[in-house]
Formats: C-alpha cells, sequence, structure tokens
C-alpha cells in the first residue's frame, strides 16, 4: 500500500488524468447501457391465461380461477401458486425449484389443464402465457379517443365507443406492436366486443309453429364460418 501511494503522489498528474478517462468512459457507457443491465433473476415459472367473458371478478375466482388452482396445485416441483382473477380474466402463476425444466414444466401444466376443463365453463379456454419470464412485462398501455376530438368515426355514445377502441386496437394497433422484435404477446383486456342478439317474441313463435331450438339452429347456420374459394 505503501509503495502504490508513493506511486500516486509521485505521478499525481497521470493518476488524475487516468481518473478524468476513467469517469468520461464510464458517463459515456452510461448512456448506452442496454435496459437490461441486470441478470434475470426471476424464478422458473408458468403463467396460465384464462379470458373470460361476461362474468364478475368475483365469478371469475369461483368458476375458473379456484379449479384451475385446484387441479394445479399437484405439479412436481412446484414451489409457490398465485393467482389474480379480474373482470375478463384469470391468471395464475406457478413458481418452480431452481433448475427445472420449463419445457418439462409447461408439459405437466398442460396434461393438468386438460383435465380440469371439464370443470370449467364451456366458452373458455385456458392457454399458456408465452415463455418469458417475471421481469418479461413491460407496459401496461390504455387506448382511447383524445378528450375532445369531434369525428363522424366517433360514437357519442361510451358503450358504442369502447365497441370502436377495442376494433381499432385489435386490427390496427395489436398487429403493428407484435411485429416489433422482442414481444411475444399482447393481452387485451377491457372494452366490448360487437354482438348481434336476437329477441324473438314467444307468441309470435307459437303462431307460427316455430320453437325456440329452430330459430338457434338457423343462426348458427346463417352465422358460421366457412372456407371459401375461387377458380378463373
Amino acid at each position: 500500500m505503501k509503495s502504490l501511494l508513493s506511486f500516486c503522489v509521485d505521478h499525481a498528474r497521470g493518476v488524475i488524468l487516468v481518473l478524468v478517462a476513467t469517469v468520461l468512459v464510464g458517463l459515456y457507457s452510461f448512456t448506452r447501457l442496454p435496459v437490461d443491465a441486470v441478470p434475470d433473476i426471476s424464478p422458473v415459472q408458468v403463467q396460465v391465461n384464462t379470458l373470460v367473458k361476461g362474468l364478475a371478478p368475483e365469478e371469475v375466482e369461483k368458476q375458473v380461477t379456484f379449479p384451475l388452482e385446484t387441479e394445479l396445485a399437484g405439479v412436481p416441483g412446484m414451489e409457490e401458486i398465485r393467482s389474480l382473477s379480474k373482470f375478463g380474466l384469470s391468471q395464475i402463476t406457478l413458481i418452480f425449484r431452481d433448475g427445472t425444466d420449463l419445457f418439462r414444466a409447461r408439459q405437466m401444466i398442460s396434461e393438468k389443464i386438460q383435465a380440469a376443463t371439464p370443470s370449467l365453463p364451456s366458452d373458455v379456454a385456458p392457454r399458456l402465457a408465452p415463455m418469458v419470464t417475471g421481469l418479461g412485462e413491460i407496459i401496461f398501455y390504455t387506448v382511447d379517443f383524445k378528450a375532445g376530438a369531434q369525428s363522424p368515426d366517433i360514437p357519442n355514445d361510451r358503450s358504442e365507443q369502447l365497441m370502436e377502441l377495442k376494433r381499432i386496437h385489435d386490427l390496427l394497433i395489436k398487429p403493428r406492436l407484435r411485429a416489433v422484435p422482442g414481444v411475444a404477446e399482447i393481452n387485451t383486456i377491457g372494452g366490448k366486443e360487437r354482438q348481434l342478439l336476437v329477441l324473438p317474441s314467444p307468441e309470435k313463435l307459437t303462431g307460427a309453429g316455430l320453437s325456440f331450438r329452430e330459430i338457434r339452429d338457423v343462426v348458427a347456420e346463417n352465422t358460421e364460418n366457412a372456407g371459401g374459394g375461387f377458380s378463373l
């Protein structure tokens, strides 16, 4: 230590120049530091997301989240399980021991989900989230019309505005964001789906000799999607 101090005193100008150069290089590197500057310290985890339409958070918890949690509780290697029930979304996060094979864990969870499907509502389909870590959730954003904006394309009714905003997001914004390198998935929460309701009159059906089942079958046949083709 004495020799080092003596060297620094004898070459004070050189030591100061090296110190200044080191500070400048550090500041230059700091301005160009990547966002992911630290190692990913998140554990091995798998998320199960389920989109649920028309149910309140309490109903989502009872009908979707709880049955899935009960079925997934026995996955080998799992250390922790936590869930979140929102309007329109059920999310379950499973944490595994360090060193667990992520692909094997996802396979076991997929098998458990298939076993739990019969106890879930018929119109829900649990899905595994992409293989991203706990630090991979980058941003939440909201889509809305600009305050005070006036345009013939902006509906006056708030319910119709929410339907239009969801259409704009799903058809215009979401495809462009998914094209950004590194983006694994974009989840949509909220908005309103455009629906067409058929409300038959029971009295008129009886007079015409028709039943609700026949009306349902006709509507289903006329709204079914089918592949099309053309030839020259």
